[in-house]
């Protein structure tokens, strides 16, 4: 993976169980336009705004919120392999 800056430790372990739970609700939903689907994926992009403005962009402000929500995604996707809901 490229360099983006962000370590490992950007969120939680307990904040990565709660968005891994939210992303996986929307992100392999069987029906995406689902109310469920809809409401996980809002919930997710919300929290990960939140995490964002209030413990990223003060430390980071250098770092996009784009590089951030990807970077969770991504940690999300491992998290979701190594931790099967």
């Amino acid at each position: 993976m490229p360099d983006d800056g962000l370590s490992e430790g950007c969120v939680t372990r307990a904040e990565l169980a709660e968005l891994a739970e939210l992303f996986d609700r929307f992100e392999f939903a069987l029906d995406p336009l689902s109310r469920d689907a809809e409401e996980a994926e809002a919930r997710f992009n919300s929290r990960v705004q939140f995490i964002f403005e209030e413990h990223i962009r003060p430390r980071r402000p250098q770092l996009s919120f784009v590089i951030f929500r990807a970077r969770v995604r991504n940690l999300c996707r491992v998290f979701l392999k190594k931790n099967p809901p």
